[in-house]
């Protein structure tokens, strides 16, 4: 027989990527001639600026555009990105010591959090977890440990006494405000106090702020507005906020010589981010009015959705602070067979919650980010008339 080399053990231990299985089928319900519509993938409906779209278009023909580029990202890309953290959010970094672009957000936490620990090691997540962060701790052979999040109808809450207590044998915590699939944002005094825990007791905390440009509460913070803690690791993407998430570019700021171990990964990963996009970064980061609406537009979108979903039946509304998201709760449910039955039933892909960890079955995450204005229409009207009881409450069953 021929040799077929085993596939990792510790590769196989992970389930298929969630979002993937879904709009496999979304798409194959759409190529059939059915009316589907997604609040599954955290694609916003608009595309770039016209800034961006300008800036690139003019750059085109330069060969240079299509080249690897230095691996930390260009200097001008970096500098004005600086440039923007300090105006919008009194954040002092170095652009050329301090600050790295990647390949999205995604892959700044996996070269982060090889940097900070080691295998074997404790990572502390806020469970329901963004799924690809628990991936990548599995991918690096870290212990995961959970702070399970508080639920309530107005939202999910960080226990911060029980982070607190497990920041003292952990390598590192990762927070993610405001949160994926949750929509919930931390308060600044709370990162305020288990970022000065992880500095006693010698844990890094990694802030995934993919989503920081759409916060409703507008009372988020960051530990860099008030110093430079050496610990703090903070990574974001630009996908949302600029409408490129096929271009894949992120960001990762943080002490200079963690940075310095970060961008080993980078380079044996994927090298350096592609330049393409930091040409549209940095030709529209600056661009506060179109930012503005844009987030106007997820808002609107998320109060839209929550006045329609108060007519369903069997799916619970959870109150949103930021982001694109809500994980709505559907008690006594299987969260898989709930989203089969959105699909199939209403034409409306979600994500199991089960994919977040324990804490997230029975409910489904629905994104609203990701709905233009036509599909927003046909996702209120589907949403008011979902009946998950069928008339009545099956525990367990399938709706």
């Amino acid at each position: 027989m021929p040799f077929r080399p085993p596939a990792s053990a510790r590769v196989s231990s992970i389930g298929e990527p969630p979002v993937a299985s879904v709009m496999k089928r979304f798409r194959e319900l759409r190529a059939s001639g059915r009316d589907v519509i997604s609040m599954a993938q955290a694609t916003p409906w608009f595309g770039p600026p016209p800034s961006a779209i300008a800036a690139l278009e003019a750059r085109l023909g330069d060969p240079e555009i299509h080249r690897y580029g230095p691996d930390e990202g260009l200097e001008s890309s970096r500098t004005a990105l600086a440039v923007d953290l300090l105006s919008r959010r009194g954040i002092e970094v170095d652009p050329f010591t301090e600050l790295h672009l990647t390949c999205g957000a995604s892959q700044a936490f996996l070269g982060a959090l090889a940097a900070v620990a080691d295998p074997g090691d404790r990572v502390v997540l806020v469970e329901p977890w963004y799924f690809d962060h628990e991936y990548a701790a599995r991918l690096l052979s870290l212990d995961v440990t959970a702070v399970r999040a508080r639920e309530t109808s107005g939202g999910w809450r960080l226990p911060l006494d029980e982070a607190l207590r497990k920041v003292a044998d952990a390598s590192a915590i990762v927070l993610v405000s405001p949160g994926n699939p949750t929509g919930s944002v931390i308060p600044d005094s709370e990162i305020e106090d288990i970022s000065n825990a992880c500095d006693r007791w010698g844990c890094s905390l990694l802030i995934d702020e993919t989503y920081e440009r759409f916060d409703f509460t507008g009372t988020a913070g960051h530990p860099w507005a008030r110093g430079k803690p050496p610990h703090v690791l903070t990574f974001g993407s630009f996908s949302k906020s600029l409408g490129i998430s096929g271009w894949r570019l992120g960001y990762l700021f943080g002490d200079r010589k963690i940075l310095a171990e970060c961008l080993k990964v980078q380079d044996a990963s994927v090298i350096c981010p592609p330049t393409a996009p930091q040409v549209m970064m940095e030709a529209a980061i600056g661009d506060a009015g179109w930012a503005g609406a844009a987030a106007a537009g997820i808002r609107t979108r998320m109060e839209a959705c929550r006045d329609a979903s108060a007519g369903a039946r069997g799916l619970e509304w959870r109150g949103v602070d930021g982001g694109f998201f809500t994980l709505a709760a559907t008690p006594g449910m299987s969260s898989a067979e709930v989203c089969d039955a959105l699909l199939e039933r209403y034409g409306i892909a979600a994500i199991p919650g089960s994919a977040f960890g324990p804490a997230g079955e029975s409910h489904v995450r629905l994104s609203f980010g990701c709905l233009s204005d036509l599909d927003l229409e046909k996702a209120c009207e589907r949403l008011a008339s979902v009946d998950l009881w069928g008339g009545q409450r099956a525990s367990g069953s399938r709706p």
